[in-house]
């Protein structure tokens, strides 16, 4: 059974800077997310963000299972950090995933001017701006290509926007853009708030409906 999976997302160049925009999330310390298939809850998504001397490093953890009369016949697990510099460049990303006991990964480093890519998926250089699809970063609205932060392969993408729209979580009013990003394999929604450049909820389309919605967030104080 093939699962859809949110990949933790999102990022390369020519010889252009790809920048991350950093300093938008200078104040984020953690967010997470609660993952539903069906309408049904079966796991979670967290992501850390750990800043020394202007620098960033984002860690992403996915864990979800799937159960049919009690049983557990689905079980994911994924692992990943970003690094950026002090320029919000991206200069490293890795990740392992267990994909019901299917291994795979992603590696991306900068050498010099160029990224070079290991994943499951792909082995190789790039040529192509991108951002990695780890889905925390309101960049991936302004591309036209991302990287799966799982298997390293490349995705074209068609972003669209929809509408404004008013979320409330835990009693508090944010005030979001709703946008639908589509590919090959790929269609998905998602909102992001307009003051905090926060990611909020995002639903995808594959062997049913997943929905990740945002439970809570914590900044630096």
């Amino acid at each position: 059974m093939k699962i859809i999976r949110l990949t933790f997302v999102f990022l390369l160049i020519f010889q252009s800077q790809v920048l991350s925009h950093v300093g938008h999330y200078s104040k984020l310390k953690n967010l997470k997310f609660e993952l539903l298939r069906n309408n049904a809850v079966v796991g979670n998504h967290k992501i850390f963000f750990k800043y020394n001397n202007n620098t960033l490093e984002v860690y992403n953890e996915i864990r979800f299972k799937i159960k049919k009369l009690g049983v557990t016949f689905y079980k994911y697990s994924s692992d990943g950090v970003e690094k950026y510099n002090q320029n919000g460049k991206l200069v490293y990303f890795k990740s392992k995933t267990l994909d019901n006991k299917k291994h795979k990964f992603c590696e991306i480093k900068l050498n010099q001017n160029n990224y070079v890519l290991n994943g499951s998926s792909f082995k190789g250089n790039l040529d192509k701006d991108f951002v990695i699809s780890s889905y925390w970063n309101h960049e991936i609205l302004k591309k036209t290509h991302q990287v799966s932060a799982i298997t390293c392969r490349l995705i074209e993408q068609k972003v669209k926007f929809v509408a404004r729209e008013n979320l409330i979580i835990k009693n508090k009013n944010f005030k979001t853009r709703k946008f639908n990003i589509n590919g090959k394999n790929l269609n998905t929604t998602i909102w992001y708030d307009i003051d905090s450049k926060m990611i909020l909820k995002q639903i995808l389309t594959k062997k049913g409906k997943w929905k990740y919605k945002l439970i809570s967030y914590e900044n630096y104080k």
